[in-house]
């Protein structure tokens, strides 16, 4: 065969190939048939080279933007799901129904991704939607998210053990009013009681006094007068001397430390101190000069000669100066805030307005010792009931097929439930001892 001919068989266009040394004469062997065939072949494999050097040019970039939208849409999320949690509790609580926590343990997000190189490509910014790059490039992200049932002993203890004043004090470190914050948290202050909290009485309250303390603390926290905070203070561990024959030189060195020892008394004996970060109740300057300090100190029994009081889970169990608060337990809190979840459908609003903390202080003030207030939570806390999905809400949840939301330009329930949450992460502690890990594909940087 001679190959100035036109062959027209492509399964002898082979032999002919092979004959031939020089490329650019192959053209003359070749049909064009053949040609066309060669050239297509030749402008998809550019087409595809642009495709991937333009999918890998833009990796860094892609990738980034990916990691910062399921970044946030992942937390908002975990947020929102915490938060119908809480509130889907404080529902089954208000119906009788045991509650139940879940956890996120872990957000793996899988991507797929399909091409056919047919034109230019354009990568998507956002990772959490199914996406078009160019004609033939498809991107699918599916969010994988693990959810672990919290339960048993350590759970059933955080949630029903009284809440450690270094909660309280973190709360208002955190700048909740001390007042709200007690309100609360404290079955008694000092001397001063509070209320009950019972599912079958509801909320009955012990003294006036506890409304008026907690009107006194609006009065002195706003004029700067007093204050709750975490310092280094020295705390002396025995309440009586430690005699000088019961300590020798190897109990001393073994007790010494930058923080702590034993201190050597002018009698001779000794006393055990450490310096410690404690919550105290801080006393400040002119505070007996006004008429509210002066009715705030004599209520608790407190005296400007010490500035710093340490605060004690406990009632009359430490001397000197100390600030005792006894706690009720985080379930407690949740029982009260149940209290305010309206019973039927479309219920009207309380008979009583009032839509602030303060207005509930001045009622418990006023009203004679072992009044039922029950009617009055809903005033300050309330968890609206209806048939339908409401469209403007801080937060709603579906349970027994009515919807429980809290109305989101209602100012105290809102402050209420976000306290409760902050309560909530300092209460119980996690049991795997690590946050939610997420996990996102985001290219590989080049």
């Amino acid at each position: 065969m001679e190959c100035r001919e036109v062959e027209t068989d492509p399964r002898r266009l082979g032999q002919c190939f092979l004959r031939k040394s020089n490329f650019n004469t192959m053209t003359h062997c070749i049909s064009p048939w053949a040609i066309r065939v060669i050239r297509f072949q030749r402008m998809h494999l550019a087409i595809l080279a642009v495709f991937t050097s333009s999918l890998i040019t833009g990796c860094a970039r892609w990738g980034g933007q990916i990691l910062e939208d399921n970044h946030v849409a992942f937390n908002t999320s975990v947020s929102d799901a915490m938060d119908r949690q809480m509130l889907l509790n404080i529902v089954r609580m208000s119906k009788d129904k045991p509650v139940q926590w879940m956890i996120v343990s872990a957000i793996n997000v899988q991507a797929t991704v399909g091409a056919e190189a047919n034109g230019l490509t354009t990568i998507p910014s956002s990772g959490l939607v199914e996406g078009a790059a160019g004609v033939g490039v498809n991107l699918n992200y599916t969010p994988n998210i693990t959810f672990l049932p919290r339960q048993g002993e350590q759970l059933a203890r955080e949630m029903m053990s009284p809440i450690p004043v270094s909660t309280i004090e973190s709360m208002v470190s955190a700048s909740w009013p001390i007042s709200w914050v007690l309100f609360l948290t404290a079955d008694q202050v000092q001397t001063v009681r509070s209320f009950d909290i019972t599912r079958r009485n509801g909320f009955v309250t012990h003294s006036k006094q506890f409304g008026r303390l907690m009107q006194l603390f609006n009065e002195l926290e706003t004029k700067q007068l007093v204050s709750l905070s975490e310092v280094p203070t020295q705390i002396t561990w025995n309440p009586n001397p430690i005699p000088k024959d019961s300590i020798d030189i190897a109990d001393i060195m073994r007790s010494k430390t930058d923080k702590s020892g034993f201190i050597a008394r002018p009698d001779g004996s000794y006393d055990y101190k450490s310096v410690e970060s404690v919550a105290v109740l801080t006393l400040h300057p002119t505070i007996e000069k006004t008429p509210d300090g002066e009715e705030f100190l004599n209520m608790l029994g407190l005296s400007i000669s010490e500035n710093n009081y340490r605060m004690l889970s406990s009632v009359d169990i430490w001397p000197g100066k100390t600030f005792s608060i006894r706690t009720r337990s985080f379930t407690a809190v949740m029982r009260l805030l149940s209290m305010g979840v309206d019973s039927v459908v479309n219920a009207p609003d309380p008979s009583v307005f009032m839509n602030t903390a303060e207005e509930l202080f001045a009622k418990i003030a006023d009203a004679p010792d072992g009044s039922n207030l029950t009617e009055n939570v809903d005033a300050i806390f309330r968890v609206h009931c209806t048939s339908v999905r409401p469209k403007d809400s801080l937060i709603s949840v579906l349970y027994r097929d009515q919807w429980y939301w809290i109305d989101e330009a209602d100012f105290t329930s809102r402050c209420l439930f976000s306290m409760v949450r902050d309560m909530y992460d300092l209460q119980v502690k996690n049991e795997e001892g690590n946050a939610p890990v997420l996990t996102i594909p985001v290219g590989s940087g080049r």
